[in-house]
């Protein structure tokens, strides 16, 4: 096991947390940042990564660091096809200053950079490996192939030691219900306490994704300090995909109270990806990384994290 200091941004997020956790229980020394922070939380800094003098004031608060992992970003693949400009200056801009920043006042940290399988687009061929073309088809998905290849440029051109990671679908307790899951957990979770009417509202639910449970997904990022190998790329994933609605009927097996389904046009997407699974074979042959966790077990924690919160 490999300690060390991580500068965490996107520290408040969804997988961001749990990477703090895991981090700090696997003996490293963490430090986190987001746009707003916990009060009386020391351990964090607030931060706009599109600002340069406040990218500064953070890596002069942190201090020298062995590892930055940068998780930062406007992340909804939906949200993104209305406000492309803030998806292009929110994860654009804002790894591109946090890359020149590192080149000036921490030229030796390793900057892990969390990019997506959204950057794929429609799979030519299954499972998608790192030879897989990119072929990006949505503004989330156009931003982070941007910040890959300004990860590419200050490596070549500065020798800043970055490793892109491209995780699939990836979910667990404390997911957003802006992602499909966590929003199935959560419906039910409604009706199973009488605050909605016992019909469930769904997307397209013959789309196959690759799911890995988040708690897997950050171990590998732990797991990417490690690396050494001159491959900057690395999937992260499964292998293997699950329907929607295969999904939606465990979800239904796990449920207290009985419910119907109902399309939702507005949770469809225009341009969508029919079936996309991955192959983390490159990954696994450097670090030895699979996913533990059981699909199922993502449907248990999402539906506990949202019978806690919805009290």
């Amino acid at each position: 096991m490999r300690g060390g200091k991580a500068l965490v941004t996107g520290s408040e997020g969804f997988v961001g947390r749990h990477l703090c956790e895991h981090l700090a229980a696997s003996g490293f020394d963490v430090l986190g940042c987001d746009l707003t922070v916990p009060t009386g939380a020391s351990y964090r800094h607030a931060c706009d990564l599109t600002d340069a003098n406040a990218v500064k004031g953070l890596l002069d608060w942190a201090g020298r660091c062995d590892y930055v992992f940068h998780l930062a970003a406007a992340a909804s693949v939906a949200s993104g096809l209305h406000a492309p400009g803030r998806f292009m200056r929110v994860n654009v801009e804002g790894t591109v200053t946090l890359c020149e920043s590192l080149r000036a006042a921490m030229p030796d940290a390793r900057l892990i950079f969390i990019s997506s399988s959204e950057v794929y687009g429609i799979p030519v061929y299954l499972p998608v490996d790192e030879k897989h073309p990119v072929n990006p088809a949505n503004p989330y998905a156009i931003s982070k192939l941007a910040g890959e290849y300004c990860c590419h440029y200050m490596r070549a051109a500065h020798g800043l030691h970055t490793v892109v990671l491209r995780p699939f679908n990836h979910s667990g307790a404390g997911q957003r219900d802006e992602f499909v899951l966590s929003a199935f957990a959560r419906q039910i979770v409604e009706i199973e306490k009488g605050l909605r009417a016992p019909v469930l509202e769904v997307g397209n639910l013959s789309a196959k994704r690759d799911f890995t449970h988040v708690q897997d997904m950050v171990r590998a990022y732990r797991l990417a300090t490690q690396l050494d190998s001159e491959e900057d790329a690395f999937n992260l994933c499964s292998g293997a995909s699950i329907a929607i609605g295969d999904a939606l009927e465990q979800l239904r097996s796990l449920a207290s109270a009985a419910f119907s389904v109902k399309p939702d046009p507005r949770r469809c997407r225009s341009l969508d990806v029919p079936e996309i699974c991955g192959s983390a074979e490159k990954f696994h042959g450097l670090t030895g990384w699979r996913p533990e966790i059981p699909f199922r077990r993502i449907l248990e924690d999402l539906l506990e994290y949202w019978r806690g919160a919805l009290k």
